[in-house]
């Protein structure tokens, strides 16, 4: 091994690289995109220093352009990428039957989803066997804190990536997620009505490793309708059910 493979000290750096994890990471938090404009004065950055890295990144397909708007958007293609990597596919491999029995048992549509950085990602989902379902696409991104799945991964979180999570809220936002936290890890799941869609309540339970810290979260959007077999009480045992049993395969394989 060279000198230059093993003396790679805090001043190493490589600015392309930085730039394409900053714009990464900016659209991966804006559902409508960005004009390149946009994004260099939200990264403090020349719109040439940005537009460079935009199309490198365009050409290797993990940006998607509209045409229309001359907006830049995040493709699948990084979500394709990271769910390669092999605890996810443990994780989404043994979740898929799970979810998908919940689904049938329940009614409802359900999905487990994972939060990276600060938005929660959409790794795996069943859709409610009912004509009426309501549900979200595989590898939809979302504000992290906006949904149920996020607050109970971020509840039993540490401190620091806490910290990460409400760092753009106001202290009485804070101390009042810090509410929910202590309430989640009190009963270890959640019941809430939607912050985005109204009618719907979710129910949500993290599914844990072997030491405790939060991989991911199943949640059920739960939509009242007529004719259906369950209320929300009994959905809710079913979502604690399926996640301990996903908890228990991923803390013994």
């Amino acid at each position: 091994m060279s000198k230059d493979d093993t003396d790679l000290g805090p001043s190493y750096s490589a600015p392309a690289v930085d730039k394409a994890f900053e714009i990464i990471d900016l659209l991966a938090g804006e559902m409508s995109g960005l004009t390149v404009t946009d994004m260099a004065l939200r990264l403090g950055r020349s719109t040439s220093q940005i537009y460079r890295i935009v199309v490198s990144l365009h050409r290797l397909g993990l940006l998607r352009r509209n045409e229309q708007s001359d907006r830049y958007e995040l493709t699948l293609k990084l979500y394709e990428v990271a769910t390669r990597h092999p605890p996810l596919q443990k994780l989404i491999y043994h979740a898929d039957p799970i979810l998908e029995r919940l689904a049938e048992e329940t009614d409802q549509s359900c999905h487990l989803a994972t939060v990276t950085g600060t938005s929660v990602v959409i790794l795996a989902q069943a859709d409610s066997p009912m004509p009426m379902h309501y549900t979200v696409k595989l590898g939809s991104r979302f504000p992290a804190m906006e949904t149920s799945s996020g607050v109970v991964i971020a509840a039993l979180s540490a401190p620091n990536r806490q910290h990460m999570l409400l760092a753009e809220f106001s202290e009485a936002e804070r101390e009042q997620f810090r509410a929910r936290f202590e309430a989640i890890r009190a009963s270890g799941h959640e019941r809430r009505e939607s912050d985005v869609t109204a009618g719907v309540i979710n129910l949500s339970k993290p599914v844990l490793d072997a030491a405790g810290h939060p991989l991911g979260a199943i949640t059920v959007p739960f939509l009242p309708q007529r004719r259906m077999r369950m209320q929300a009480e009994a959905v809710l045992e079913k979502v604690v059910a399926a996640a301990g049993m996903l908890t228990t395969i991923m803390q013994n394989t």
